[in-house]
């Protein structure tokens, strides 16, 4: 259930970030600000697209993972903290 491909600037490069029809407005502002911590971290796209992903499925529909997952994804956002 995709809308949009968005076009972003991620470590110099055009890189093209889905849009899901299920993903409101702020939902997807989030998500980027997310993966902004993903590039000062120096994640690579691929993965950053992936963990970003995990990053809303834990965030926002309370999609439970193993402690590993869990705590590798989440420790992005702690550094704002």
């Amino acid at each position: 259930m995709e809308t949009d491909y968005i076009t972003i600037t991620y470590q110099g490069k055009k890189e093209k970030i889905l849009k899901y029809i299920t993903e409101s407005k702020l939902q997807f502002n989030k998500r980027m600000e997310y993966i902004t911590l993903l590039e000062k971290a120096g994640i690579p796209w691929m993965e950053a697209d992936r963990i970003s992903k995990v990053w809303f499925c834990i965030t926002f529909r309370n999609c439970r993972y193993s402690s590993d997952i869990y705590n590798k994804v989440m420790s992005y956002q702690k550094h704002t903290k």
